[in-house]
């Protein structure tokens, strides 16, 4: 008998965070549910925690792959799943016990095929939270219920690339044939980015309604600082997928600003003198090669939405390792003036004042 959802978690050497994500998933208010965890070959004792967990709820079956990626793992819970909807929620985050009956609900209402939600972000070391994976409201034209077709230019800017905010029809991602891919990095970026232009009905819930670890050793989203090609094949092999559906043309502004913000961001993860080399490769493809495969020979300032976004890139396509690397720093040093010289600072800095001088005491 089809469940209303199937949850996916792929899961790798998250020994100290699976059981609490395990826990909000199992106390869901939405009872209708199957929950395949996908171990990528851990190394500690994820799987046999899943194992435990699956021996007090038949929900629960556990899968183990051997190591991969999560790419993988994800398409292993896919093949399996009965849901008429399904998440991929990663074995390191924990989500609000009502996720799964408001994301369904909201889905049912519209007929949609992916409902999406905000997030919170959780400091894995001092455990603070904070608003996180705000959705770009602004970039809505006509409500909260859209697709590529009234809403062609921002279709991939609403919402970032990562599955794990959004529910997704399972009939509509089989019929697709979309999969994520087998890479180290970005492997959801493909999977996500076609799903979102070639859906039927996209809908949004405006609740945070997932908790976003991060500032962990070892995570189920591998480290940005490695294989920064990925993030490249991922828009690369996105792009030639939509033209086989005939349906990049109508995207590709969207598509040219969504690769943009993915670009800058990992070239600036690659800031440390370990990770120069993969900086360079980075930097110099982004400079000579990256755009042309998206079919962009030439940027223009108002092909990318933000301008600043816009004088960065040109900082890379323009400029040298060190005249962007000038840049970069002049940008931090101008935030910084900002914050300090802004009303709230000064305003915090006073109040802080007495605290201190007490403690030197």
């Amino acid at each position: 008998m089809e469940k209303k959802v199937t949850v996916v978690v792929p899961s790798y050497n998250t020994e100290n965070q699976i059981e609490k994500c395990l826990d909000t998933i199992c106390s869901q208010t939405l009872k209708d549910i199957e929950i395949i965890v996908v171990d990528d070959g851990s190394s500690d004792r994820t799987a046999d925690i899943a194992d435990e967990y699956a021996k007090k709820d038949d929900r629960i079956q556990v899968v183990r792959n051997e190591h991969q990626n999560a790419g993988v793992a994800r398409n292993t819970g896919l093949d399996k799943a009965t849901g008429e909807y399904i998440v991929f929620w990663d074995s390191d985050d924990f989500f609000a016990v009502n996720a799964l009956d408001k994301l369904y609900t909201k889905c049912k209402a519209e007929n949609a095929d992916i409902c999406i939600c905000d997030a919170y972000h959780v400091d894995d070391k001092s455990g603070k939270r904070t608003p996180g994976n705000k959705n770009n409201y602004q970039y809505l034209i006509n409500g909260d219920t859209y697709n590529r077709k009234t809403n062609p230019d921002y279709i991939l800017n609403i919402t970032t690339n990562v599955p794990w905010n959004k529910m997704f029809r399972t009939g509509f991602i089989k019929s697709t044939g979309i999969r994520f891919q087998s890479i180290e990095r970005a492997n959801d970026a493909f999977f996500t980015m076609s799903a979102m232009v070639l859906a039927e009905k996209v809908t949004i819930i405006r609740d945070s309604l997932v908790y976003w670890r991060f500032n962990q050793k070892i995570s189920t989203t591998s480290d940005k600082t490695r294989s920064p090609m990925c993030v490249f094949r991922a828009f690369e092999e996105t792009k030639r997928f939509l033209e086989e559906k005939g349906v990049y043309e109508e995207v590709k502004r969207s598509f040219l600003n969504r690769a943009v913000d993915s670009y800058l961001y990992s070239l600036k993860c690659q800031k440390s003198l370990s990770t120069i080399d993969s900086f360079r490769e980075s930097f110099d493809y982004i400079k000579n090669e990256a755009f042309g495969k998206l079919g962009w020979d030439e940027i223009r300032t108002d092909d990318i939405y933000k301008h600043n976004k816009y004088l960065t890139l040109k900082h890379v396509t323009e400029g040298s390792y060190e005249e962007y690397m000038l840049f970069m720093e002049s940008e931090l040093q101008n935030k910084y003036n900002k914050t300090v010289n802004s009303k709230a600072y000064k305003i915090g800095k006073k109040l802080l004042w007495l605290p201190k001088k007490l403690f030197r005491r």
